[in-house]
């Protein structure tokens, strides 16, 4: 089994198709992605915002080559480890539904002790690291890393995606190119302030090549749900997206009859908002149901 570390100096704003890899390797490669958080850094140290391009403060790292992905396939990549090296509170004056909650724009390293983000003496919060940007190229071109949320992946701001976690993403080109970065050491579900706890870190990876799966838009499998990612140009359409998402796996990978799979989704499927970056609905089914039937081909 192959390992790579990939430095945060293959750090992009984009989902880029056309850059050279940062590194290749076999399906089933264990790679570390060493993420960045450099815009958070020049605002701590005073570069005003109005320098900063908004779409830096989402930077990937990437992106990896996997030989022998393809378009068509899915790509698994199973998040082992979230290692948080820094972590900051960052408040933009104007930015998101809290932007006039501050008269300025703040931004300042929170000291980290054990496993909690020390905000203030009477205030610890503790740590929930997950991926907020995770994606593969497009077929063609370059794809904003900032929204919307694209159907191989992008600016998911998910909790859910965190060790122990496994997402599928649909290949566009070969050799797929997978990016991650945007890591969060805490963030609320949907990520009201459209912003979390920001932070540099290192993300372990296992990125292997899945058979017998044909998604169309990330899947995500955590401890305790499968969930599918719906995405559209409003929340109805992401919402209806995600269904048939659900419906299309009960019915192709699972082998549920269409009366079975519309009991299922009648008593157990459930929604939620994803994060802000476009109208984003997850289906969610949860695995104590499912583990029960056989031939599943979303493993855990």
């Amino acid at each position: 089994m192959a390992f790579v570390t990939i430095p945060r100096q293959w750090r992009s704003a984009t989902l880029d198709g056309h850059a050279e890899p940062a590194a290749r390797g076999p399906p089933g490669s264990v790679v570390e992605f060493e993420t960045s958080d450099e815009p958070y850094e020049q605002l701590a140290r005073g570069v005003p915002l109005d320098d900063l391009a908004l779409e830096r403060f989402n930077l990937v790292t990437g992106p990896l080559a996997i030989e022998g992905a393809v378009p068509g396939q899915a790509l698994r990549v199973d998040i082992l480890e979230i290692v948080i090296e820094r972590a900051w509170l960052a408040f933009f004056r104007s930015f998101g539904p809290l932007g006039s909650l501050l008269p300025e724009t703040v931004c300042r390293a929170l000291p980290l002790e054990g496993q909690t983000l020390v905000v203030s003496p009477r205030l610890r919060i503790p740590f929930q690291p997950s991926i907020g940007c995770l994606g593969l190229a497009p077929k063609q071109g370059r794809s904003s890393t900032f929204r919307p949320v694209w159907p191989w992946g992008g600016n998911l701001d998910l909790p859910e995606l965190c060790p122990g976690s496994t997402v599928w993403l649909p290949v566009q080109r070969p050799e797929a190119y997978l990016f991650v970065g945007d890591v969060h050491a805490a963030v609320g579900w949907g990520e009201p302030a459209h912003v979390g706890i920001e932070a540099a870190a290192r993300v372990r990876v296992r990125v292997d090549r899945a058979a017998g799966i044909r998604c169309r838009a990330p899947r995500i499998r955590t401890e305790h749900d499968l969930i599918f990612v719906g995405i559209g140009e409003t929340i109805a359409a992401a919402q209806r997206h995600a269904l048939e998402q659900a419906l299309e796996a009960l019915r192709d990978e699972y082998g549920l009859t269409p009366p079975e799979a519309y009991g299922l989704a009648c008593s157990c499927l459930s929604y939620r908002f994803g994060g802000p970056a476009g109208p984003v609905v997850l289906a969610s089914l949860p695995l104590a149901v499912l583990d029960q039937l056989s031939g599943t081909a979303t493993p855990s």
